[in-house]
């Protein structure tokens, strides 16, 4: 089942996304890896396993968005991948989390940068990140959490 590309945001909406920090319901990631001169786009498995982590911390938290193509400074980079490859980002909530997560995503250009937009629900109970445990979005940041701990989490 292909997730729902639909328009979430305006480009003045996705403006003020991006003059906001990183939050508990915010998460902004660069596509480049910028340890190589000129920088190159990020390995697609790195990609892959970021969106996935990022997507079962929201939805084991309250939710949120997460913007690819942007840096920690609320800057636009956009990516260097082809269509092919971004639907299979756009894929990664079905296919390696358990139970799936549906989000709604969006492409959206500003300034001729594309970016790419998750927005994740809150789930009504844990998500595991297969083969990686169960993340856990804290304020800006995600932390492990075992599965068994979910009964101590305040779940909506």
């Amino acid at each position: 089942m292909k997730p729902a590309v639909r328009a979430l945001f305006t480009e003045s909406e996705l403006r003020a996304l991006l003059d906001r920090e990183e939050s508990q319901f915010l998460e902004f990631k660069s596509l480049w890896d910028q340890s190589r001169d000129p920088p190159r786009p990020l390995e697609r498995r790195k990609a892959r396993d970021f969106v996935a982590e990022s997507v079962a911390a929201f939805a084991n938290a309250d939710g949120g968005t997460l913007l690819l193509g942007v840096e920690d400074d609320g800057n636009p980079s956009g990516h260097g991948y082809p269509d092919e490859v971004l639907d299979k980002l756009f894929a990664v909530p079905e296919r390696r989390l358990r139970p799936s997560v549906r989000c709604v995503v969006q492409r959206i250009f500003i300034n001729r940068i594309e970016i790419l937009i998750f927005q994740v629900p809150s789930a009504p109970g844990a998500v595991m990140f297969v083969g990686n445990g169960f993340p856990y979005r804290v304020s800006d940041h995600v932390v492990q959490v075992k599965e068994i701990d979910f009964d101590i989490i305040p779940f909506r």
